[in-house]
């Protein structure tokens, strides 16, 4: 176009510029801007959305911010943009300043402001705001809307108010594909998969098209019922639909057959696929690594980069948690440490708190203790939860008790940890700690839920709750549960009766 004298505008840069990040070239977005501040193209606010969009989504919040400063009038849609830069890039603090600011300017946030910010409050648990935005938005007229309805219903589920979503999600006139799997989603991330696989069938009735994303929730809802039969029915769909060449779709039916224990079906999948990329080989290696088969993993590992595949943070994920698994301390130290220097990986709070499952399943807890003090990160919840279910099985109770002081400050209202804490100490003698945890519960108003799991039985799914006899054939569940408790301890088993550990 340049070569045949034809001079770009605005226009044609606002079109360009969102290549860019597709293409991950930060530094030929940087030489289109330079070109444009040279020859004094006009930088309308079109053009300065597009830059700003174009450096937040190559992760320079820098220089998005340095455009966003520069520019002498700014509109709704930049300060939209500057606000889903900031949740795009996991800073939902900004995000929120920059809203207040808009408002304090006295300018007029529209839906796509509201979907935008409303991530921002789930990221943060801000249950309040969200509730504030919501009704701004109701008074607005803009709750109709399907993306803002999503966006609405997902801000409520990640703020642990799943019920609040799913009535907005009712309440929505016309569902598009985007809602649905939004719900489905939820459902499924929330302890709701039943819930999930029915609003997927309700999906396909009301008219909606389904697409990768809505299978591979539902998919994910089978994993966690190990509901194999709809699984399998879901992987018909898929076969009859086309969906059998989407990379994704196939790795969520590997993920859902290794999670139904059938690890035989979930590598026929893998083997069936077309083509695969790093997600597939991710999801595969996670399989086996899930099941313990760290010497599989490791020999699809090697196949990964045959293939001429990089290894990436999620795949050494899988691998140190398969050495987990397998008890092969020494091997998961040996990947972990070869993700950092051989492969220039940043070891982030996952690949930590793996490391401290590692330690902890056999036994080394100073060792895992070590890791928390030294590692880069302030540890959360999940870390110190790691370590305190570490030290319940092997009966720890000083360092069970450092962990718990800080998950009563991170966590205060997750029963879980009071419960192990307590049960360690019942075990260890010192019945007056285990009472004063007991009771501290009751002052903080924490509820223990109970446990619960699921099964499929003749074509049926069935959800059992600890201690729950509502069950229609409960009797006889508990006279064969008795039964094989009786069979197991003849062969030797010494039964832990106090509350088990949580996973």
């Amino acid at each position: 176009m340049i070569s045949s004298d034809v001079k770009p505008d605005s226009i044609t840069f606002a079109s360009l510029l969102p290549l860019v990040p597709e293409l991950r070239h930060l530094n030929q977005g940087k030489e289109i801007h330079c070109y444009i501040v040279r020859h004094g193209v006009l930088l309308d606010l079109f053009l300065k959305n597009a830059l700003i969009d174009m450096y937040f989504k190559c992760k320079d919040v820098r220089m998005a911010c340095k455009v966003f400063d520069q520019s002498a009038a700014v509109d709704t849609v930049i300060c939209t943009a500057m606000i889903s830069g900031f949740v795009l890039n996991g800073m939902n603090l900004d995000a929120l300043k920059t809203f207040r600011w808009l408002l304090k300017k006295k300018m007029r946030p529209n839906a796509v402001t509201f979907a935008s910010i409303l991530p921002a409050c789930a990221g943060l648990a801000a249950l309040r705001l969200g509730k504030e935005l919501h009704g701004n938005i109701i008074r607005r007229g803009l709750e109709g809307r399907c993306y803002v309805g999503s966006a609405i219903t997902d801000m409520y589920a990640k703020c642990g108010r799943l019920d609040l979503g799913h009535q907005v999600f009712l309440r929505t006139p016309e569902r598009d594909s985007v809602c649905w799997n939004s719900m489905i989603t939820n459902c499924s991330q929330n302890g709701k998969p039943e819930v999930a696989i029915d609003l997927f069938l309700r999906m396909g009735l009301e008219g909606a098209k389904y697409d990768c994303v809505s299978i591979s929730a539902a998919l994910s809802a089978c994993a966690h019922l190990s509901a194999l039969r709809h699984g399998k029915e879901i992987h018909g769909f898929v076969m009859r639909s086309g969906f059998n060449f989407d990379i994704f779709a196939n790795s969520a039916l590997i993920d859902m057959y290794s999670k139904c224990g059938h690890l035989d079906l979930a590598k026929r999948a893998f083997d069936m696929m077309e083509w695969t990329n790093e997600v597939s080989w991710n999801s595969i290696i996670a399989a086996y690594g899930n099941h313990g088969r760290l010497k599989e993993c490791l020999a699809l590992f090697r196949a990964m980069k045959d293939e001429g595949f990089q290894p990436d943070h999620v795949t050494f994920l899988a691998i140190i948690s398969a050495c987990g698994h397998a008890g092969e301390v020494e091997e998961g130290q040996r990947r972990f440490n070869s993700m950092i220097q051989d492969y220039g990986i940043a070891a982030g709070m996952e690949h930590y708190a793996c490391l401290i499952d590692l330690f902890g399943r056999a036994g080394r807890l100073e060792e895992a203790f070590r890791v928390i003090e030294t590692m880069p990160f302030t540890p959360d919840a999940g870390i110190w939860g790691t370590l305190l279910g570490a030290c319940r099985i092997h009966g720890n109770v000083e360092l069970a008790e450092v962990a718990s002081e800080h998950l009563f400050q991170l966590d205060p209202q997750n029963s879980g940890y009071y419960v192990l804490l307590s049960n360690l100490h019942a075990d260890s003698g010192t019945r007056v700690r285990a009472d004063q945890i007991r009771n501290l519960m009751k002052e903080r108003g924490v509820q223990k839920v109970p446990g619960y799991s699921w099964v499929e039985v003749n074509n049926s799914s069935h959800m059992f709750v600890a201690a729950d006899k509502n069950h229609p054939q409960s009797s006889e569940i508990y006279l064969m549960l008795n039964n094989l408790l009786w069979e197991i301890q003849d062969e030797g088993y010494i039964p832990q009766i106090s509350t088990p550990t949580t996973d």
